[in-house]
């Protein structure tokens, strides 16, 4: 019988340890498995886990001797007690229930019992009992252990956060003066931008990263970890850790602690005030009621990621906040990215789209001409649709016609032979399938009509967009842009260098502000747009007015 041997213990240390808990584990199943030398028992592999708790079975050993058993290599599983396997009842059941149904014998080398019998599963119910009991006693006394630190002002351990370093002599937390400078900075800027993602990208300018740690992996040799740069969601960490004010949390009460504040708690309290504030979707706050019109919509074609709406802090001369479309990639690393489309005035670029929209809605000959090559390539595909459903109509009448010829014999025969049942069953089944083959290509063909575009219809809602756009609030101009549009794509573009590439659909150049840019829009029920030739040149510095084409020599005649 090959005899598998699953050993495990919960702390690295008893694993690393010169003689551990493991190799007795090891020692006694084996000599268990000896005792048993004449039933043919012999031990084909032993599985360890060092270092894992028995809570779950969430274990790489475990689940490499479950794959070994399923496949038929193990005869009998040996362990040094139950627990081993599992501290819980329902983990140990279905791991149990697994070893019977591949009728695998499972032997524990210092707990007798024969689950053959009433008796011996009820002596494993109880060990089993006992063992989860034990775990739920243990974790009830930790948890009291904790919150008597916590309210002793002791900390309970894990990640040591930066701005500390742990002293294991004195047993508690003392302050990193380097990284205090971090993370006093961070509060001090963030209660002035009210900004995460800001902050996050002037620490990183600075040269700032996140505390580096020494840890042990799971075999044992050290792994560095940490000094990362920063990004938004690790400024809001620091602001919400009530741990440089002084205090100590646990179980969402707080203590006073014994280590120092690296902030006075009037300052931990003022940053803690506008996190609440500081905007969900980007991590910015925006001070300025303006609804970005492209969120969502607007993509940098350099790196395939979405356009951020990003607020700049500074305000112009009328008072209004310089807001702006950022690259994803900008607004993470800052001055690291490598971004060349970087951010775009996001007031000046709407407008821009909208004028774009409104003039094209103008321009009966070019949607005429996109309509067509639209409704060409959608069209295309249903005559092999309704070819292919034409073919299953004429199988389902053959197979229609077979079916009555045997109900035809049926009904003159007294006795009907199985073979005939059968074949009627077999017809009956393949008639069935075809019929629901044609029902789905019907839906297909149908929704593929349906995709057949009215030139009338797309140039009136554009009029309509001209006449109503700057009429609408906001929210709703937003919703009206989400419905035209599906995607903006923005590249950067040198007229004196730079060609617009052929065959782009939607494509065309223009500049905004002092830099020029290829833009592509791509409408929601329009895909196969050309904007070329008629918006090469647009500028949203010239209120909507047409700039010249750049020359055949890339000279700007505007």
């Amino acid at each position: 019988m090959r005899c598998a041997v699953y050993t495990r213990v919960s702390t690295d240390e008893q694993a690393r340890s010169d003689y551990s808990s493991l190799d007795r584990q090891r020692e006694l199943c084996v000599s268990y498995v000896d005792l048993h030398r004449e039933d043919g028992w012999k031990v084909t592999e032993v599985y360890e886990d060092g270092g894992y708790s028995g809570k779950d079975m969430h274990r790489p050993a475990l689940q490499r001797l479950v794959r070994d058993l399923t496949e038929g290599k193990v005869d009998a599983v040996v362990t040094y007690k139950i627990d081993r396997v599992s501290r819980s009842l329902k983990d140990f059941y279905d791991f149990w229930e697994l070893l019977q149904n591949h009728k695998v014998t499972f032997a524990s080398a210092t707990q007798h019992f024969d689950t053959s019998t009433s008796a011996g599963m009820l002596m494993l119910n109880i060990l089993l009992s006992f063992a989860q009991y034990e775990r739920e006693l243990t974790r009830e006394r930790t948890l009291s252990k904790m919150a008597g630190r916590a309210e002793r002002g002791l900390w309970n351990g894990g990640m040591v956060p930066i701005g500390f370093d742990y002293c294991a002599e004195a047993k508690m937390l003392t302050a990193n003066e380097r990284e205090a400078e971090v993370v006093r900075f961070a509060f001090e800027r963030f209660i002035e931008t009210k900004s995460p993602s800001r902050v996050a990208n002037e620490a990183n300018s600075r040269g700032y990263r996140t505390k580096k740690r020494q840890v042990v992996a799971r075999g044992g040799e050290p792994k560095a970890i940490g000094g990362n740069r920063f990004d938004e969601d690790t400024v809001k960490a620091i602001i919400r850790n009530p741990l440089y004010k002084g205090l100590i949390r646990y179980d969402g009460k707080l203590f006073p602690g014994t280590h120092a504040a690296i902030v006075d708690p009037e300052t931990w309290d003022r940053a803690n005030r506008y996190v609440g504030e500081a905007r969900e979707d980007d991590g910015t706050r925006n001070r300025d009621d303006h609804v970005h019109l492209l969120k969502g919509i607007a993509k940098c074609g350099v790196c395939g990621t979405t356009m951020t709406p990003y607020p700049a802090g500074k305000k112009g001369k009328d008072g209004k906040p310089y807001l702006y479309y950022a690259c994803t990639t900008v607004t993470q690393d800052g001055s690291a990215s490598p971004c060349p489309v970087r951010a775009l005035p996001a007031r000046e670029f709407e407008s821009l789209i909208k004028s774009v929209l409104i003039d094209l809605g103008a321009d009966h000959a070019m949607l005429e001409s996109c309509v067509q090559t639209a409704n060409r390539d959608a069209l295309v595909p249903l005559k092999d649709l309704e070819e292919q459903q034409q073919r299953h109509r004429d199988e389902v009448a053959r197979l229609t016609t077979g079916i009555r010829r045997i109900i035809e014999m049926i009904k003159s025969e007294d006795e009907i032979g199985p073979d005939l049942r059968a074949e009627l069953r077999k017809l009956s089944g393949e008639k069935e399938q075809l019929e629901t083959l044609i029902e789905q290509l019907q839906l297909d063909i149908d929704r593929r009509r349906r995709r057949v575009i009215d030139v009338d219809l797309i140039r009136r809602n554009l009029v309509e967009f001209e006449r109503l756009v700057n009429l609408m609030p906001s929210a709703d101009q937003k919703e009206l842009m989400q419905l035209l549009l599906s995607r903006v794509e923005v590249r950067p573009f040198d007229p004196e260098r730079d060609q617009l590439p052929e065959g782009r659909s939607g494509a065309f150049t223009t500049q905004v502000r002092s830099k020029w840019y290829e833009v592509t829009v791509t409408l929601q029920q329009l895909p196969s747009l050309g904007l070329g030739e008629r918006f090469s040149g647009r500028s949203s510095d010239y209120g909507g007015k047409w700039l010249p084409d750049v020359d055949s020599n890339h000279e700007h005649r505007g």
